[in-house]
């Protein structure tokens, strides 16, 4: 049996897939009638902006919390025959399906289990939670109608369900009339109810008291056979690709994540769901579209939801998949959503960090993402006006410049103390596709001098009429695009001209999308002008180069992004045909160009390119070895691009040039230069900022920049050396990091994270050991080499068995680690403590502090107690001062009273040896304030000799000798010979100071 593929969709759902023997269940509609009670709670806004402030462990803890209600309410509606329809945040709907024979039946059984949930919720009153004690209370309402339930979708893009009628209307109506604690019924049911206690009708609603003989539990029967290779294929096609894989292969530990996502709450109309018989199909047909707009952009349809505040979905960006343009990919989205129906779509977007993980309980449950990001786009939602798309700060801020906004005044919304900015997004911006080419520069170039010494050389050729290609390659943020934009300047003057495009990521099926800009520049195309007016103009520039040339100009519509009626010889043409003589075409312009004016083509983000403009920029490129061109391509690692670039790399005058990271003295000067420019400071940067940016950065340029501006946006001293260590990573380097790694196959991604646990340097015999899912041995050497390959991590040079790697940047350590889920985290360091309890057995005690580290990052106390104790002893013995406090005073508050004194007076003792003397005292008075509680002898006599040793030290001789004394009594009551010796000699040291001898 395979129930959790089953737990992925409402009973009913399932219930037809098995029925069916795994067919897709698209186009099938079940209409019906059916009670549907919905329970929402109030508590957990206030409880999640309590623990929002912990950050992702806060995060986390409130899902914790609300999957322990959630799995309660579950099992008490499953109970009574209910299925769990959706989930939305922390609000449930489920139906109670019925014929006209058990409606009576089936209305008792709803009514009675809204009173049970109710009366469940006394155990959440008060809610110990690390931010507090929280109550939770819930209102829920109960109506009854008719339902329609049907899956839309395609099998290679996904499914979903949909779940719409009048009893979810209605039943949201009645929980809206409902206040805390209650359950309200529409008067609709109350006919089928029996005798019940009711205390107050509210219009066509009635709040429920109890039913007077309390309805009897009838579960649904379970689903319980094993699935067969076609159900299971459907089942997973309701789950995001990489959710459903992460289960095949037995990795659902790693599923909760910590994202920056991008959401986007789309409120839609213009069904029927009752009376038009033919919604379904509708909704196949417009849910489609929806999800080839989604997939275009490489987003994530989450959920449609239908009744409580109308008919929304939810669309992520970010999650599971992330780029480092999500914001953007949102927007343009939501552009092409809004207009997709006769009545526009009203949407809310926002970015921020969330949870994004599982929900419910292992019988019913969903991928969705948590957190005051999510939150606050249904915020964003319910305040656009009909047809409006409106945006956070967060996400504004991200795509300013690439899109028209208008600026609104802020507004107030649930869950926020203060108003909140809010902007109207209008369009995407007409902007000049070529920005590295007009990019105005603040800082000069750093480093490159060997590459623009092989550019000057190529440049030199091209004037003597020896056409080149020049590639420029590069991880993310190395500088690939002001490396280019210094070649463009230096062309430029050199009298090359210039026409450059760039391709997008989500433009990969768009044809020639990189040479639309470049091709009407070169034409010199004027905005200003008609259209038909530019085409008269190039049909005469075409025909003056050669008559046969103006004929064949509708094939440039195309390359031009415009559509150009055929003339009688180009409607002639078939498709390769035309291909190749607009090719052909193409190329004799640009030799021509070339002749009058040397020419520079400019092509971004080669990894992108589509296959067409792939295929004319072969065409071009071979012929141009002997006219005065250059060609100028920017793109990442070859094994990145989405398409193979070699036929291209391999021509005899191209160029590759693969950017290193900066060196140490590179870094610097980046540093001192980008103080310079955001500080006014001039000179050497202060050591320490240096030390932690190169630390972190480790060569890359855009890492070393983004960290700057965040001390520069966040007003941070650059010698504020405190702030500096717990410094964060901004947004923009982690989703630039997270978007590669997710680039990954799904195997080298768990490795990658599996490791980020072990930490920065890592054997690889360590990981198939903490994670046996990795697989073998030899499978999990395959995925370290493919993450070398990849330029994540780097062997040692360390020699079998015991090969060692290192994480090439610790920020991809860190970021890798940090999108675990805690809980996900907690296991594995305890996993690994573990393995090194085993392995290391003989020699434990050179692993005392990585041991400390794993299982204090774990839920296992004992071994923390034993291990903070062990290495805290361990470092006070090496006179490792700080490491010894660090260990003492973790160890403090896991310890039971009778436990507590020995580890303060070593507490004691090592800030007495530090000279903390205060602080000594202080630790030292507690342990005897302890040791007096407990009438602990040993203890009360261990410290009042620390204190009579350290009131020496002070020269306090006279309070030094009264503990003292008090010492010697009590290891003399215990007969303890060595406590004695020492409170003599303690003794004699006070009268030696004194000068009694």
């Amino acid at each position: 049996m395979n129930p959790l593929w089953l737990s992925y969709v409402p009973y009913t759902i399932a219930q037809q897939i098995l029925e069916a023997a795994g067919a897709s269940p698209i186009g099938h509609v079940k209409r019906g009638d059916a009670v549907a009670l919905f329970a929402d709670v109030s508590g957990f806004t206030a409880l999640s902006e309590a623990l929002g402030q912990a950050g992702r462990a806060g995060t986390e803890e409130l899902t914790q919390i609300l999957n322990a209600y959630f799995e309660t309410m579950i099992d008490v509606i499953r109970s009574y025959g209910g299925i769990v329809a959706q989930f939305g945040g922390d609000a449930l709907t489920a139906l109670f399906p019925y014929i006209s024979h058990t409606r009576q039946a089936t209305t008792r059984r709803a009514i009675q289990c809204g009173l049970d949930m109710q009366a469940n919720m006394d155990r959440y009153q008060a809610i110990e939670t690390s931010a507090g004690t929280f109550t939770l209370t819930m209102k829920a309402g109960v109506g009854g109608g008719t339902y329609l339930l049907t899956t839309v979708g395609t099998p290679a893009v996904g499914l979903k369900t949909v779940i719409a009628g009048r009893a979810l209307d209605y039943c949201a109506e009645a929980e809206h009339k409902a206040d805390q604690g209650e359950v309200v019924v529409h008067n609709y049911l109350l006919p089928f109810a029996g005798r019940l206690r009711s205390s107050s009708e509210r219009g066509k609603f009635t709040l429920v008291g109890r039913l007077m003989h309390r309805a009897l539990e009838n579960p649904l029967p379970p689903l319980e056979r094993d699935l067969t290779d076609a159900e299971r294929a459907t089942f997973s096609a309701f789950l995001h690709p990489i959710i459903a894989r992460r289960h095949t292969r037995g990795q659902s530990g790693f599923i909760n994540e910590h994202r920056k996502v991008t959401v986007l709450f789309v409120k839609f109309g213009g069904f029927d769901y009752d009376r038009d018989r033919q919604v379904g199909a509708k909704l196949q047909t417009y849910f489609s579209s929806v999800m080839a707009i989604i997939q275009r952009y490489d987003g994530y349809l989450n959920k449609i939801d239908m009744g409580d505040k109308g008919s929304k979905y939810m669309v992520l960006f970010g999650a599971p998949v992330a780029h480092e343009d999500d914001e953007e990919r949102a927007l343009r989205c939501a552009l092409e959503l809004r207009h997709l129906s006769s009545v526009p779509a009203t949407i809310g977007v926002n970015t921020g960090f969330a949870y994004c993980g599982l929900v419910g309980s292992e019988v019913r449950q969903e991928y969705t993402v948590m957190g005051d990001a999510v939150n606050l786009a249904a915020r964003m939602m319910q305040a656009a006006d009909d047809g409006q798309i409106l945006a956070s700060d967060n996400t504004y801020r991200q795509a300013a410049t690439s899109f028209d906004w208008d600026s609104l005044e802020s507004v107030t919304v649930k869950g926020k103390t203060d108003p909140v900015p809010v902007y109207a997004l209008r369009n995407v911006r007409g902007r000049s596709i070529v920005t590295t080419q007009e990019m105005d520069y603040t800082l000069p170039m750093v480093g490159r001098a060997a590459e623009m010494q092989q550019v000057s050389d190529r440049l030199d050729l091209v004037m003597r009429h020896q056409g080149q290609i020049i590639g420029i390659t590069a991880e993310a943020g190395m500088g690939k695009s002001r490396l280019a934009a210094e070649i463009v300047r230096r062309a430029t003057e050199r009298g090359l001209f210039r026409a450059g495009g760039e391709c997008e990521s989500y433009g990969t099926s768009t044809s020639y999308l990189v040479w639309h800009h470049i091709w009407r520049t070169l034409f010199g195309f004027d905005p200003a002008l008609p259209t038909a007016t530019q085409l008269l103009r190039l049909e005469e520039r075409l025909s003056a180069i050669d008559p046969a040339l103006g004929r064949r100009l509708p094939l440039l519509g195309p390359v031009l992004n415009l559509t150009i009626e055929d003339n009688e010889l180009t409607a002639g043409l078939d498709a390769k045909l035309r291909k190749s003589s607009l090719e052909s075409l193409l190329v004799a312009y640009l030799r021509h160009r070339a002749q009058e004016t040397p020419l520079l083509l400019v092509l971004e983000d080669c990894h992108w390119l589509d296959p067409l403009s792939y295929d004319l920029l072969e065409v071009i490129g071979r012929n141009i070895d002997d006219v005065r061109i250059m060609i100028l391509m920017v793109y990442r690692p070859p094994e990145q691009a989405h398409i193979d670039l070699g036929r291209v790399r391999r021509f005899a005058h191209f160029t590759e040039l693969e950017l290193a990271e900066f060196d140490h003295d590179e870094a610097e000067t980046l540093i001192q230069l980008k103080l310079g420019r955001l500080f006014g400071r001039l000179g050497e940067p202060p050591r320490e900022l240096v030390r932690l940016v190169t630390g972190k950065a480790q060569g890359n340029p855009f890492y070393i920049d983004e960290m700057i501006n965040l001390l520069h946006d966040q007003n941070i001293d650059p010698q504020d050396v405190k702030t500096l260590q717990n410094l964060e990573l901004p947004d923009s380097l982690h989703s630039l990091i997270i978007s590669r790694i997710d680039r990954l196959v799904e195997d080298a991604k768990i490795t990658l994270k599996v490791a980020s646990v072990v930490g920065r340097l890592f054997w690889a015999g360590w990981l198939w050991h903490i994670y046996p899912r990795l697989g073998r041995a030899d499978r999990v050497k395959d995925q370290l080499d493919a993450l070398r390959q990849h330029d994540f991590v780097l062997p040692s040079g360390s020699a079998e068995p015991e090969i060692e790697y290192l994480f090439k940047h610790v920020v991809t350590q860190e970021v890798a680690y940090e999108s675990l889920a805690v809980a996900t985290r907690d296991q594995l360091h305890e996993q690994l403590g573990l393995f090194i309890e085993r392995t290391y057995a003989r020699v434990l005690d050179r692993y005392l502090d990585l041991l400390a580290y794993h299982y204090g990052h774990s839920q296992n106390v004992a071994k923390q107690r034993e291990y903070f104790r062990r290495a805290g002893e361990a470092a006070q013995a090496a006179y490792a001062n700080d490491a010894a406090v660090n260990y003492y005073q973790r160890l403090l508050p896991l310890l039971p009273e009778n436990e507590r004194t020995d580890v303060l007076l070593r507490l004691g003792q090592v800030w007495e040896l530090t000279g903390k003397w205060t602080e000594a005292e202080n630790i030292y008075r507690e342990a005897l304030t302890l040791a007096d509680k407990l009438d602990h002898d040993r203890g009360r006599g261990q410290a009042h000799n620390d204190l009579g040793r350290l009131l020496t030290s002070q020269g306090e001789f006279e309070g030094a000798l009264a503990e003292l004394g008090q010492a010697q009594a009590g290891f003399e009551a215990l007969d303890d010979q060595p406590g004695m010796c020492r409170a003599i000699t303690n003794t004699g040291n006070v009268y030696l100071y004194q000068g009694d001898f």
